[in-house]
């Protein structure tokens, strides 16, 4: 596992908050959760200047990410199990998504296989 590193926040997690991996660190849990908030992360990612890429999108203080680039951030946070005010709604959307269909049944199965291999074991 990649050594915690601090975002612009300066909380500390597995991975580099403002430069995220595409792919879910291993302490994620809630992988389909970290593709969605990665997706919009993509879509509002801060350029080289912290400015977000999408044309039109302003907000006041433009050394931070847009409000969305934010929200984004916060929900590879809960992926990752570390409570965020955006925490509930981030659970709630990709519940949302996976009983619209919007997700790939095939990743809902991954994810529940992939909890089950990572589940603490019952000692007897």
């Amino acid at each position: 596992m990649e050594p915690a590193a601090a975002g612009r926040d300066g909380r500390r997690m597995s991975f580099d908050v403002d430069n995220p991996p595409v792919e879910p660190p291993a302490d994620c849990q809630h992988r389909l959760l970290w593709r969605l908030a990665r997706a919009l992360w993509e879509a509002h990612r801060p350029d080289s200047f912290g400015f977000c890429v999408v044309a039109g999108c302003w907000h006041e203080n433009q050394r931070d990410p847009c409000r969305l680039a934010q929200l984004a951030q916060q929900g590879m946070r809960t992926a990752c199990g570390q409570a965020t005010p955006a925490s509930p709604p981030w659970i709630a959307v990709t519940r949302e998504r996976l009983a619209a269909g919007d997700i790939d049944p095939v990743d809902a199965v991954a994810e529940a296989l992939w909890h089950r291999r990572h589940a603490p074991r019952p000692r007897r």
